[in-house]
């Protein structure tokens, strides 16, 4: 009697044991340095630490990822560009570069539509214009990723994302606030206004909300120039500088933001941050540029990583679309001081990028893998 009792424990053990393994991811949350390949991280790490491997996302290292698009071969580099790039990692295809999630001008459903059609809540978040290649990659389909206007109605009407945060372009081109309100779209122009619409949100956590941030023409101020008010312009700096940070929000603020809006969704969400003036950074070849939007980067990882502390539903990654400017470490100065480097392009490499996650299905990215690995993995992790 006692053997069959125990037997029949073991059966109903094992049952949930399978039921738990099987449980879909609720939440996936994709981290994307944009041209951060490993010497970006490792100048943050020394310039912050004095060390390499001691950003906040590095503990949590799988491995890396091939970025190549589908004619990137043509050319000697070798280099795919953001457009291509993100096409690969939210829908599992290879595209030529400049296209934007689609093929034979047909579109292909992404990893934030497949999510949607889950009930899931969806937002994207990034430093440049919310209509520049690696959101619109989630949320828009065109086959020319400068079709910023066609990409803004893509948001507006097809895709709808709960949350679109970042910049916009000043000439009118691409997402505006007519549209959006047009569209029953809340626009937030400053951290206050993005505040008080969190605020409203959780006290009404029941109504879905549908919010643009238009906080800054072009893209969003430097970290550097936040830190190094008084400092001396770069030569390829705009002298045109955007609003201060007294008045708009940091990726780690604004991603702070979207996870409040979008945690209220019982059925989970799928959220895309980018950190894109990495990218611009390496290709102005202006290392405090890099590093100190590096470490903004992983603050805004900081935030992610604070708020999933006591979740087992969550999926977290962090990785770059591909690396900029073939950049090399040369020699660590130590902390608070910009390591010596050297900068082999003023573009994109073709070379693999790390590969960082926590959370559930972490280890779905153990090693090296192709960018569209990615929307396979999620798929396959999201499903109940």
């Amino acid at each position: 009697m006692l053997r069959k009792t125990c037997l029949l424990i073991l059966v109903v053990v094992l049952v949930l044991l399978g039921q738990t393994s099987w449980a879909g991811v609720k939440n996936v949350i994709v981290m994307i340095g944009d041209g951060m390949g490993f010497e970006q991280v490792e100048a943050a790490s020394l310039y912050a630490y004095g060390r390499e491997g001691r950003l906040s996302f590095e503990k949590y290292y799988r491995g890396e990822m091939t970025t190549h698009s589908a004619n990137s071969y043509l050319q000697k580099s070798h280099a795919t560009d953001s457009a291509a790039a993100v096409t690969a990692m939210a829908t599992g295809q290879k595209v030529n570069n400049k296209i934007l999630s689609q093929k034979c001008d047909e579109p292909i459903k992404t990893i934030l539509e497949c999510l949607q059609e889950e009930g899931k809540a969806t937002g994207l978040v990034t430093t440049v214009p919310v209509t520049h290649a690696t959101p619109a990659g989630y949320g828009a389909h065109t086959g020319n990723r400068n079709n910023y206007e066609e990409i803004a109605d893509d948001y507006l009407n097809q895709t709808r994302p709960n949350v679109l945060f970042g910049a916009y372009y000043a000439n009118g081109r691409g997402m505006t606030e007519i549209k959006a309100n047009q569209a029953d779209y809340i626009v937030a122009k400053t951290r206050e206004q993005m505040h008080h619409i969190v605020w409203s949100a959780d006290q009404n956590p029941t109504k879905e909300v549908f919010i643009v941030g238009l906080f800054s023409p072009d893209e969003m101020p430097w970290e550097y120039d936040h830190y190094n008010p008084h400092r001396i312009l770069f030569p390829e700096e705009n002298k045109n500088d955007p609003p201060g940070y007294n008045a708009v929000p940091h990726l780690s603020e604004m991603t702070a933001a979207a996870l409040s809006l979008l945690e209220n969704d019982p059925d989970g969400f799928f959220l895309m941050v980018e950190g894109g003036k990495i990218d611009w950074a390496c290709h102005d070849n202006i290392i405090e540029h890099c590093v100190f939007n590096t470490l903004e980067f992983d603050k805004a990882f900081q935030v992610v990583l604070n708020w999933a502390e006591d979740r087992d539903d969550t999926l977290i990654l962090v990785t770059a679309d591909h690396e900029c400017g073939g950049l090399t470490v040369v020699k660590n100065r130590g902390k608070g001081f910009m390591p010596a480097v050297f900068w082999g392009s003023t573009d994109h490499t073709g070379a693999n990028v790390p590969v960082y996650a926590t959370g559930q299905g972490a280890e779905e990215f153990v090693g090296v893998i192709d960018n569209t690995e990615l929307f396979t993995i999620i798929v396959e992790l999201s499903k109940q």
